[in-house]
């Protein structure tokens, strides 16, 4: 009886959706909800979550990827003659990739990946948007530090990894971000463009594939 009358005050902000949606964690005083399991996330999401889990699972976001092809074919195509230079570069794009094959989590795509199964009560549980989701990652990037977010239980029984590495995400994550630069600019010099990855925001980077998809 008493759990009834609980359950009865409880506040539904989430009244037209059929699954369990129960509160996940609270950070800079907004509470954040999720599925009983993704198994339950609805369609939209699911394939959102799908595809960012893969390039968790790659250690590489889809801007990266797509940029580290175009290297590699640069100076194989136009007819011209692949010399000593172009292999050497080569060679050193796929030892960029390989190394990054060893990296235990790539920080901003984990924010991306939570931004997805965890929302809050402006939300549609239904659906998912980019442009919301990058201002939701802005917000727990400044109430917490990487270190205090991944801690979150939530968070650690998405991903499991994080739990097991004993690592101190803030170094970590300092040192990857360093890293990650190093390897993309890599790339734009194989490409000959004057553009830089420093200069890609974080949406421009991390939503690109949305943006694009939104400018159509």
């Amino acid at each position: 009886m008493f759990s009834k009358l609980f359950k009865k005050h409880q506040p539904n902000h989430f009244g037209k959706t059929k699954h369990i949606i129960k509160p996940a964690f609270t950070t800079g005083g907004i509470e954040y909800f999720e599925f009983d399991t993704t198994a339950n996330l609805p369609f939209k999401r699911g394939l959102k979550f799908l595809s960012i889990y893969n390039e968790l699972d790659m250690r590489c976001d889809r801007h990266y990827l797509t940029k580290h092809v175009e290297a590699i074919e640069t100076p194989l195509t136009g007819g011209k003659k692949v010399g000593l230079d172009e292999i050497i570069k080569i060679r050193q794009l796929n030892a960029q990739m390989k190394e990054r094959l060893q990296w235990v989590y790539h920080e901003d795509l984990v924010y991306k990946l939570a931004s997805v199964v965890f929302f809050d009560a402006n939300e549609n549980p239904d659906d998912w948007e980019w442009k919301y989701a990058a201002e939701k990652i802005e917000r727990w990037k400044k109430a917490e530090d990487v270190n205090t977010f991944f801690l979150h239980e939530p968070i650690q029984r998405l991903i499991p990894f994080l739990k097991d590495s004993n690592l101190n995400f803030h170094d970590y994550s300092a040192m990857g971000k360093q890293i990650d630069q190093v390897m993309l600019d890599n790339i734009y010099a194989m490409l000959s463009t004057k553009a830089s990855a420093s200069s890609l925001t974080y949406t421009e980077r991390y939503f690109s594939a949305e943006m694009k998809a939104n400018s159509v």
